[in-house]
């Protein structure tokens, strides 16, 4: 089934392929996502769903209420399902945007009901969930029960090549075609297990029997490495097992390569504050970049096997956030080697930082994200 497997470079690459298998589809069409916002991708991508839905298509879609807080304190400011926001809601938007202030954002923004919006929520072939409070991270869509996308594009501008101030966005969706997959994906959903050494899911869910697998997915990968393990993440907090774990990893001989945003959008001290711990332990030996785009990616790959998804590297992740990785073997189809390219091209970009002196933050705010993330 490898040939099935494509492997989607941001926003430019994998919105365009979204869309037209959204707008191709015969019967059915899920989506579940985090953050929509009511940008220029956004109203496109309702537009993709309305055309599916006037031709008879069934649309469920399911946009986590978690996710206005986030909607609401950057960007564009408005939601496109999140018209309304509780008092905790707005309070926790405003710590938001005064921990995170936003230069060149709007303030204040109020959403209205747009003619797109009533569109979608008034059409018989469409269902929204959207005032549900899941903590569900994870991104994906199923078209047909016959392709599957899943990744950490969220549906807003940003992801599209860059923010509102011009930084570029880097990170991955994939394309999995075949009903096979897709069977897969929702066995996993039902009953946690399906694992095949070829490829599998790795899913976080708050369910008593299986829980939260993710963090222990991600050790196993790390704990495994024999010549060389590479991340590459959004959001990394400097969690002791997790350093231990890639400490250890170092001293057996692996080649460890950690690549992260220069400056994140949120968590950078934190994100600071976990490199300099590895770059001191290790004694500048670890491979550590920092990448001059926002790297939204949550890529952890080690000599067999390649885990790219929702999945940061924090405890809110583990422990609070439904998430979803996919898990494939390393090997010489197209998929890899387009990953591996991209990865390589991101590392060339990016500036090696070997002193962990040379890493700064804010530890008052490092230590605020501590309780945060």
């Amino acid at each position: 089934m490898g040939e099935n497997r494509k492997l989607l470079i941001n926003g430019e690459a994998a919105f365009p392929e979204i869309i037209r298998c959204i707008e191709n589809a015969k019967r059915s069409v899920a989506i579940n996502m985090f953050i929509w916002r009511d940008d220029v991708i956004g109203n496109r991508m309702a537009e993709a769903v309305l055309k599916a839905a006037d031709k008879g298509v069934s649309v469920y879609i399911s946009i986590d209420r978690y996710g206005v807080v986030l909607e609401k304190c950057e960007e564009c400011k408005r939601s496109f399902f999140h018209k309304q926001q509780s008092l905790p809601e707005k309070m926790k938007i405003c710590a938001l945007g005064q921990v995170y202030p936003q230069n060149g954002r709007p303030g204040k923004v109020k959403d209205v009901d747009t003619a797109l919006y009533k569109r979608i929520m008034e059409h018989p072939n469409i269902e929204v969930s959207a005032d549900v409070f899941k903590a569900d991270h994870s991104k994906w869509y199923i078209i047909d029960d016959e392709i599957l996308f899943l990744g950490g594009i969220n549906v807003e501008d940003k992801e599209n090549g860059c923010d509102i101030n011009g930084n570029v966005y880097g990170d991955y969706m994939v394309k999995l075609s075949g009903r096979a997959y897709v069977e897969m994906f929702r066995h996993k959903l039902r009953t946690g297990g399906n694992r095949s050494d070829d490829l599998f899911f790795g899913i976080n869910q708050k369910v008593p029997d299986r829980r939260f697998e993710m963090e222990q997915l991600y050790l196993d990968l790390i704990r495994k490495a024999e010549t060389t393990l590479h991340i590459t993440m959004a959001y990394f907090s400097p969690l002791r097992k997790f350093i231990k774990e890639l400490v250890a990893a170092h001293k057996r001989g692996v080649r460890v390569t950690l690549v992260i945003p220069e400056n994140a959008n949120f968590q950078n001290a934190s994100n600071r504050r976990c490199i300099r711990k590895i770059l001191k332990a290790t004694d500048g030996q670890a491979a550590v970049y920092l990448c001059p785009k926002m790297l939204h990616t949550k890529l952890v790959m080690n000599d067999r096997y390649i885990s790219l998804g929702s999945t940061n590297i924090t405890k809110k992740a583990f422990n609070q956030l439904d998430e979803l990785n996919l898990f494939v073997k390393k090997d010489d189809s197209p998929f890899t080697k387009a990953l591996m390219c991209s990865v390589a091209e991101d590392i060339k970009t990016s500036k090696r930082v070997c002193r962990y002196q040379e890493i700064t933050y804010n530890p008052v705010l490092a230590l605020a994200e501590s309780f945060l993330v």
